[in-house]
């Protein structure tokens, strides 16, 4: 957290309202966030930690960009808040993909809506808080009207708006909010980060901070990208050794030290595999029964031939093979032995194709 809040919360002066500035990916969301569960919850108050955890606070309010005519709603807010959890360093245009919109607007029926519930008392805690993510996006009207609240602003509450452009704010919200600028990451903060929390090795770490340019967003998506070009390498190699055990039994030992090399990956990353494998068998499955429905071929690499691959899923095996990869997903979240798990389950899978003599 920035000097500046922390400084803030020491001397217990916070801003009736404060604006986190700064470019995609500098996480000042997810500061905001953090910032307002440092007001609300004590460190020891673990129902209240838990409802933030869930966005579920009484006192804390979201106001974020929406389509057109979609007033904040149940299905809305849960949809926000699983954007929350799932890219907190997200920026506005993965918002409107993840909502399936073309354009996002905060209106001013929004504002008025809040302003109803912030002449309320607080529920549990002293100070009510509005985070409002992307001023940017306020209209003319609803501009007026959070003016006229930030004019005068209501007992115990507090306002965080968190924005990337200050020059698309109105001035006269500028001049009525305390600032706080953040910077691009560093190459060795978002190294740090990959190796620390998500556990990447130091050269695909150096590789993707270099990428990413101190956003830590991109870097987050160059993570996602590398790990689904690593399930797709991991898969062909696996299935191709799968086919080939019929004509040389050799590579059953293949099969066996791949089972040995998926003993050693994180437990996320076993279970995201076998996700994975599920859905490349459901693919194959819709390639060749409804071959409309597959845009795009959905493995590519090494010259996998993936029109030959689809002949083997069909319609007495498909069932039975989600059953086996079902199992094995159970089996290694209680903690089983993953090689036997995983060498039993190609096992099984290879019982269950169509025996063809073509390669894969």
């Amino acid at each position: 957290m920035k000097s500046e809040i922390i400084h803030l919360l020491k001397i217990n002066k916070i801003p009736h309202a404060i604006l986190f500035l700064g470019p995609e990916g500098c996480g000042n969301l997810i500061t905001a966030i953090n910032f307002s569960k440092k007001i609300l919850c004590k460190e020891d108050d673990h129902s209240c930690l838990l409802k933030f955890k869930n966005f579920q606070h009484p006192d804390l309010h979201f106001i974020f960009p929406l389509p057109k005519k979609i007033m904040i709603n149940k299905n809305i807010f849960n949809k926000w808040s699983i954007f929350l959890k799932k890219q907190p360093y997200g920026c506005f245009s993965d918002w409107i993909k993840w909502i399936k919109s073309n354009e996002c607007f905060i209106y001013k029926e929004q504002i008025e809506n809040l302003l109803k519930k912030i002449t309320y008392k607080s529920y549990e805690s002293d100070y009510k808080i509005i985070i409002l993510w992307m001023p940017e996006k306020l209209t003319l009207y609803s501009s007026n009207k959070l003016l006229k609240i930030l004019e005068f602003p209501p007992k115990k509450t507090i306002f965080l708006l968190v924005g990337e452009n200050e020059n698309n704010i109105l001035p006269t919200i500028l001049s009525r909010i305390f600032l706080i600028r953040f910077n691009k990451f560093s190459f060795k903060e978002i190294k740090k980060f990959l190796e620390k929390k998500l556990k990447i090795d130091t050269i695909q770490s150096k590789q993707i901070a270099l990428k990413a340019e101190g956003n830590l967003n991109k870097a987050l998506k160059l993570v996602n990208n590398f790990q689904e070009n690593y399930l797709e390498i991991n898969f062909i190699s696996w299935i191709r050794n799968l086919f080939f055990i019929k004509k040389n039994p050799t590579f059953l030992e293949k099969i066996i030290l791949f089972s040995k090399k998926i003993n050693f990956w994180k437990k996320e990353t076993q279970i995201k595999f076998l996700f994975y494998l599920i859905e490349i068998f459901r693919k194959a499955f819709l390639q060749k029964y409804n071959n409309f429905l597959i845009k795009e071929i959905p493995l590519t690499y090494n010259k996998f031939n993936w029109t030959n691959f689809c002949l083997f899923i069909h319609k007495q095996n498909i069932e039975q093979i989600n059953i086996e990869i079902n199992k094995a997903i159970y089996e290694i979240e209680k903690n089983a032995v993953v090689e036997i798990v995983f060498l039993d389950l190609s096992l099984k899978i290879n019982e269950l194709f169509k025996k063809k003599n073509k390669i894969i």
